[in-house]
């Protein structure tokens, strides 16, 4: 079904890291990606007010300002999610991920310059992510820094490298985070800038998305995964599999407590119990 993409084993910006000449370890090869990675969403989350005032008028600057910090964070989320939907396609098809059946080794310990780069780009995302966390604990309390160190766990031992050739595999969770995003825009925005028949359709994306890619792949995946590092148990440090697969079996059934919520919240509004509108919000305040 994959073979059709390409595959991407080089990383044309390793030419650009300033130092060191000759690098020891993944991170010091790719560091500079991380920094690039970091200030590129840094730089976007700084320029989302000036560019949503200006597409957006008072229906972004009437917002109360909690909402708007708020706004400019899913603005981030949804550049961040179609550049991670992008850059985990070139992957799918190296033979470190196909092959991983007859070589479970090159599954967990195979790593190429492409795999490391996409791995210092999302590890870039999620210290701003945690950064923003952090400052504005108040808003997003304690379950989103700690989804962001978690995540951030998981894909800086992708550097190592371990499991770096899975990461297309939990990447793919991000093919619901659009529409995800668009349900909470559509929730905060006043009644009518966004249709009620694009509420429908993209409530149906959401639920269909998610069930499929975070509940159904997302426990077929980490079953696999879970072979394959077993199958290297000895070659790598205990902690690595225990706590990665810990926190992705943790992750699919949060995802199954807020797909129940959302199916829920769908049946109401099927009934005509709640507005579009209401739904919509209900929604956004179950899955954040």
């Amino acid at each position: 079904m994959t073979s059709f993409l390409p595959v991407f084993t080089n990383d044309w910006l390793l030419d650009y890291r300033p130092f060191p000449d000759k690098p020891s370890n993944v991170f010091e090869e790719h560091w500079h990606e991380v920094v690039l990675s970091l200030l590129f969403y840094g730089t976007i989350h700084l320029l989302s007010p000036f560019v949503m005032s200006r597409w957006m008028g008072s229906h972004y600057t009437t917002l109360p300002k909690r909402t708007r910090v708020n706004f400019d964070v899913h603005v981030v989320s949804m550049v961040q999610c179609f550049i991670s939907i992008a850059s985990l396609a070139p992957m799918w098809n190296h033979s470190h991920w196909q092959n991983r059946l007859n070589d479970p080794k090159s599954s967990i310990e195979g790593s190429t310059p492409y795999g490391s780069f996409v791995a210092a780009i999302t590890v870039g995302y999620f210290v701003w992510d945690v950064i923003v966390c952090t400052v504005y604990f108040q808003l997003f309390g304690l379950g989103f820094l700690v989804h962001g160190l978690a995540a951030l766990y998981v894909f800086s031992f992708c550097m190592r490298p371990y499991a770096q050739p899975w990461i297309p595999a939990f990447l793919l969770f991000e093919l619901s985070t659009p529409f995800v995003n668009i349900n909470w825009f559509a929730s905060k925005l006043p009644a009518g800038v966004i249709g009620s028949k694009t509420f429908i359709i993209n409530g149906l994306c959401l639920l269909f998305t998610f069930f499929t890619v975070r509940i159904l792949w997302g426990f077929y995946a980490v079953t696999i995964v879970a072979r394959d590092m077993f199958a290297v148990w000895n070659d790598n440090p205990k902690f690595l599999p225990v706590t990665i697969l810990g926190l992705n079996i943790t992750l699919d059934v949060l995802n199954v407590f807020w797909f129940q919520k959302m199916i829920k919240i769908a049946t109401k509004k099927a009934r005509g119990n709640t507005s579009t509108r209401a739904a919509a919000k209900e929604t956004a305040q179950k899955i954040e």
